[in-house]
């Protein structure tokens, strides 16, 4: 064979490159790059999946895209793994690793990496611990020169990759410093007016460009995007073909973030490959269609990317989302009761536990099956009414007060559990938790006329794992809500009970995080008559959405017991309530020492298994029937000294390091 591949123009098998040797043996190869592809000998190959190049060092590199090995494919040809390497490179006992001095330093580090002269001893060395490598690629400046490779090994427990990398020393075995470059450099600044194709990992690159594409990747995976330089793509077209799975979507949405910040900008496109198997790439895309021609395959995808849309930077991650209120249709708030509860927002109603909540938001959902006007004659949209309820029996609570209150029960529906599948592929039934998002837009969805929905109490409703006092846990468990409202038009009452004391403001007795009132677009605080225990006040807090109204009052009266409301509204807000309630307290005596000393007790036994927020002491101290006061007088009585962790966090309640019992026992806590 002569010809541009035989050293020195000369002919016979003697005189040929390792390169030459190779092509000698595939008489369809093709040119392609910088290398050359052709059919793999050592497999029934439908489509030109073997690549040939040439190394650094003038050894002939040949990689197969369907995973055949380099000794099955040198086989399959004829020739032996020394027919790749250069003749003047031949040894009969090759050494794995050539040192860069005779003798180490005794001053050199022990966790210093090994260098090699060359990366093909780096390799070697490689394979001695791993055995025969599956694949290289190597990484060029946009000189040409190699100064990275990616090293792949197939194993029964998936792929393992190492990296060998071009130090100034020489060659060690591990990542390329940073910023790196981009795979099949040279191609892509050879061909600057062409479109890009970037694909996840160097065997997806290698098969799009099996068929004609001009790609490239990243190297070291996919969380490395953000290492690689990207600068040679500024300004061009870019087509990313991610994997399908949810990390081949991050790194796809990580590029497209990081093209956009370059100047110019390339116009970016996301393609996702029709059909593509779960975990699948180009080349598994490839394999599937093997059966077409590539110049065809190669079509299709030029095709799909044409019709793509290009990204606008508010759908890149990291881009503003802007929108300008010129384009925003102005609207008027919907009302289920006329300023006081608005549709498709959430409706926070707040009491202490006996104040009859749960009986108001009856009487509400009895109104709303009827279509029968509110008690201030106000309209009241009819429709049907979705309950969530922890603390009422269906049977002899919930249905007899809606009965005397004449609600349509056709219309009024209970969700109290969740169907799904568990890890054995059993069906069950689980308590429902806002967290189950899905399953309350399926209620919604196939009770399309809804038009209230309960939550009672909130606090049974959040699911184990969120802390009812973290504003962010909170939220993300309302946020959703709050858009299903939005979305289907429907009036969320959120039941919520209240702290005993504790703040100056009535929104922010209601017990747990802050997020509750602040997500909540009107707040309403139900309270008894200081002066008439029978006489219940629904007074307003908070409204987002209307002016400031008034309060109304109503008695449960009767047997079976139903509501009678006041003809006159109440000119009072729950602020005002709050307000007259403190200065009652305040004229109160102390407590007694008796009840000092049980507080004294308790706390003490409360603190014993650890420091805790104060804000949680309250908590317990309320649950346990003692008043705040007391507890704080008590945390003196025991030297307690609050404090704080950092600026602005929460202060904590720890025991002193010995605290004595009454009959001067001494604990250490």
């Amino acid at each position: 064979m002569t010809g541009p591949h035989c050293a020195n123009g000369a002919t016979g098998a003697q005189a040929m490159t390792p390169v030459d040797s190779v092509l000698s043996k595939l008489p369809d190869a093709r040119p392609n790059g910088s290398g050359w592809m052709a059919r793999c000998p050592a497999h029934d190959d439908g489509r030109a999946s073997l690549s040939v190049a040439v190394g650094d060092d003038g050894r002939a590199l040949v990689h197969c895209h369907a995973g055949c090995t380099p000794e099955a494919i040198v086989s399959a040809m004829g020739l032996r793994l020394a027919d790749l390497i250069p003749c003047h490179d031949r040894r009969p006992c090759p050494s794995p690793r050539v040192a860069t001095t005779a003798k180490k330093s005794s001053r050199h580090r022990k966790n210093a990496p090994t260098v090699y002269a060359m990366a093909q001893d780096a390799i070697a060395e490689l394979e001695r611990k791993h055995g025969p490598r599956s694949a290289v690629w190597t990484y060029e400046d946009a000189a040409g020169e190699p100064v990275g490779m990616i090293v792949r090994w197939d194993t029964d427990s998936g792929k393992d990759i190492r990296p060998v990398s071009k130090t100034a020393k020489g060659w060690i075995i591990g990542g390329m410093p940073e910023p790196r470059p981009l795979y099949r450099l040279r191609e892509l600044l050879a061909r600057p007016d062409e479109r890009v194709f970037v694909c996840e990992g160097e065997k997806a690159a290698d098969a799009a460009a099996s068929i004609g594409l001009l790609v490239t990747t990243s190297p070291h995976g996919c969380k490395s995007a953000a290492t690689a330089d990207w600068s040679p793509l500024a300004g061009r077209g870019v087509v990313i073909l991610p994997d399908n799975d949810p990390a081949g979507r991050r790194y796809a949405k990580e590029v497209a973030g990081i093209l956009a910040a370059l100047e110019p900008a390339p116009s970016v496109k996301i393609v996702d490959l029709p059909e593509l198997p779960t975990k699948g790439d180009i080349y598994d895309w490839l394999e599937e269609h093997d059966s077409i021609e590539p110049d065809a395959l190669r079509g299709i995808v030029e095709c799909l990317a044409d019709d793509a849309v290009p990204l606008d930077h508010s759908e890149i991650v990291g881009g503003p989302v802007l929108t300008c209120l010129a384009d925003v249709e102005p609207a008027e708030v919907r009302w289920l009761w006329l300023r006081r509860v608005p549709l498709g927002r959430i409706t926070l109603l707040v009491g202490m536990p006996g104040e009859g909540k749960s009986f108001l938001t009856m009487y509400m959902a009895s109104r709303v099956t009827t279509g029968s006007p509110w008690p201030d004659e106000s309209d009241c949209p009819r429709g049907s009414v979705i309950f969530i309820s922890a603390e009422d029996d269906p049977a002899d609570t919930i249905r007899p007060r809606l009965d005397v209150h004449h609600a349509d029960l056709r219309r009024v529906h209970l969700l109290a559990m969740v169907r799904k599948v568990g890890d054995n592929g059993e069906r069950k039934e689980v308590m429902f938790t806002l967290a189950d998002v899905d399953a309350l837009e399926t209620a919604l969805k196939v009770t399309p006329d809804c038009k209230l929905v309960v939550v009672d109490p909130i606090g049974s409703f959040l699911g184990g794992r969120t802390d009812a006092h973290r504003d962010n846990e909170v939220r993300a468990v309302l946020a959703p809500v709050a858009k299903l409202a939005e979305k289907y038009g429907a009036a969320v009452v959120v039941v919520a009970h209240r702290r005993k004391s504790g703040g100056s403001f009535a929104d922010d007795l209601a017990l747990g995080s802050r997020a509750f009132t602040g997500i909540a677009r009107a707040v309403w605080h139900l309270t008894r008559d200081r002066e008439n225990k029978c006489r219940r006040l629904l007074l307003p807090g908070k409204n987002n959405l209307a002016p400031e109204g008034g309060g109304l009052a109503f008695s449960i009266l009767g047997d079976p017991p139903a509501i009678s409301w006041e003809r006159d509204p109440v000119a009072m807000t729950a602020d005002d309530a709050l307000a007259s309630e403190n200065v009652s307290q305040e004229k109160k005596p102390g407590p007694k020492p008796e009840a000092r000393n049980k507080a004294r007790d308790w706390l003490r036994d409360l603190l014993r298994t650890g420091p805790m927020e104060a804000g949680k002491v309250k908590i317990e101290a309320t649950e346990a029937g003692y008043a705040w006061r007391t507890v704080q007088r008590a945390k003196d009585e025991l030297g307690i000294k609050p404090d704080r962790h950092q600026f602005g966090g929460a202060w904590i309640w720890k025991l002193p390091p010995e605290v004595k019992d009454d009959d001067g026992t001494c604990h250490d806590p």
